[in-house]
């Protein structure tokens, strides 16, 4: 569904984010090669922008989930007053008039309000050792104190460090319809581990997407990043429909890399000094994985 831009503001990583007249959200980052758009970084590029007409994958989402759950509830409205007729005793034709009775007094908002809420929390994804679920609000404070480990802001671009409170909030809310972020959590207690997601990339390249994801440092070294990855990898070809996920880790980090490598990831090249990450330059090493024919 197209929805036009209404505004911008920065995330909690100094993102460049659109406001939708829907009241949802998409990322406008400026990543060379991946995404390119100077125009975000000045305010008159961003005011050019106003009013252009984006795709909003959860205005879609959420229209499909409501449209499947108001046929089921008619559905069912109308089957169920067709047999209470019918135990009436009344002939065929008057059980389909108390169906069509049916349909027209049936309480839809019920219904609409479930398939929203079900929509917007999304499903879990499961793998041998971890329960992937949407990222939630109420995790914000499971987040600060895993990425709020000064060895974790390092090797993991894009988390500040200090963390500072309101931080991980101001990051779970920014996530967009093209985000799906997951908590990563064991299955047995629920403890949330990490977080990893895969973020769509905008309008102009369709059905490609980066991955990426971090683990708290205790669980560093036991397989769950790549256990994580692979799970990720599943879902962006056979859910997302996506044709191809690209990656990428800092140079000095061999342990991200073979995380992307035994998820089966490309190496499509290094780029040196690629971003600068709290304090000093970094050098990215740039991964992809095509869909399997």
């Amino acid at each position: 569904m197209k929805q036009k831009i209404s505004g911008f503001h920065l995330d909690g990583e100094g993102h460049w984010v659109a406001e939708l007249e829907c009241g949802h959200r998409q990322h406008m980052r400026h990543e060379p090669p991946w995404m390119a758009r100077p125009w975000v970084l000045t305010e008159e590029g961003r005011r050019s922008r106003l009013g252009i007409e984006l795709d909003c994958k959860r205005c879609d989402e959420a229209g499909l989930a409501v449209a499947e759950a108001v046929r089921k509830a008619l559905v069912s409205a109308a089957l169920e007053a067709y047999e209470d007729a019918g135990l009436s005793g009344l002939c065929a034709e008057g059980r389909w008039e108390f169906a069509m009775d049916a349909i027209r007094a049936a309480r839809l908002t019920p219904s609409i309000q479930r398939a929203l809420s079900h929509g917007h929390k999304g499903a879990a994804i499961e793998s041998a050792r971890l329960i992937l679920r949407p990222l939630q609000l109420e995790d914000a404070r499971a987040v600060q104190r895993l990425a709020g480990d000064r060895e974790v802001a390092e090797n993991a671009a894009g988390i500040p460090y200090p963390f500072e409170d309101g931080m991980a909030e101001a990051w779970i809310s920014s996530l967009d319809a093209r985000s799906h972020v997951f908590a990563l959590c064991l299955p047995d207690s629920g403890e949330m581990i990490g977080a990893a997601g895969l973020v769509e990339a905008a309008e102009e390249r369709l059905r490609t997407a980066e991955l990426s994801y971090w683990l708290g440092r205790a669980y560093w070294g036991l397989g769950f990043g790549t256990e994580a990855a692979q799970a990720l990898v599943r879902y962006g070809f056979e859910t997302l429909g996506l044709e191809s996920i690209h990656a990428n880790c800092f140079s000095r980090n061999p342990g991200s890399r073979r995380v992307l490598e035994k998820a089966g990831f490309r190496h499509i090249g290094r780029e040196e000094k690629a971003l600068h990450h709290l304090g000093r330059d970094e050098d990215l090493e740039r991964f992809i994985l095509t869909r399997p024919s």
